[in-house]
Formats: C-alpha cells, structure tokens, sequence
C-alpha cells in the first residue's frame, strides 16, 4: 500500500489548513483510531487518476474495427518526413 502520510480525524478538526495543505502536496491519508478510512487530494490528483481510470488499453487483437481502420488510414506530419531515413 501506498505510504501517505497520515492525519488523525482530530488533526483534521484542529489543524483543517495545514491539513489541507499537505493533500495540495500530495494525497494524504485521515485515521480514525489508528485505521486509514479516508483519502484527501488535491482536485488536479483526482482529476488525473479518474482521467487515467477511464483510458481504455487494447491488445492487438481486441482492437475494434473502427480504430483499427482510423490507425490504418493515419498519415505522418510531412514535417516528419525525414525520420523517414532512420528506417533505411
């Protein structure tokens, strides 16, 4: 598991600031009786992990049909064109 740094239920009560500005920093985890319950994060954290939730990842084969002819069709920059020549 992941090493957050922790914060009592308390500490979030008492310190509510410095708690939320360590969640800025990094996702910290909030203890009730010495057990992790909650998570607390910036928005942007939680913003990339839900983006990187939802990214779907294929295998060759499991590549519907209409992505596979979009990739088929894909034409390269002509400003890469000389890259072209690595492949020689």
């Amino acid at each position: 598991m992941r090493d957050l740094k922790e914060f009592s239920a308390q500490d979030l009560q008492r310190r509510l600031g410095e708690v939320q500005d360590a969640a800025l920093v990094a996702p910290i985890a909030i203890t009730h009786r010495g057990r992790r319950r909650h998570v607390m994060m910036s928005i942007d954290e939680f913003n990339r992990l839900e983006q990187a939730a939802s990214a779907r990842v294929y295998r060759i084969g499991e590549l519907p049909a209409d992505l596979a002819e979009d990739l088929a069709n894909v034409e390269m920059d002509s400003r890469h064109d000389h890259l072209d020549k690595l492949l020689d």
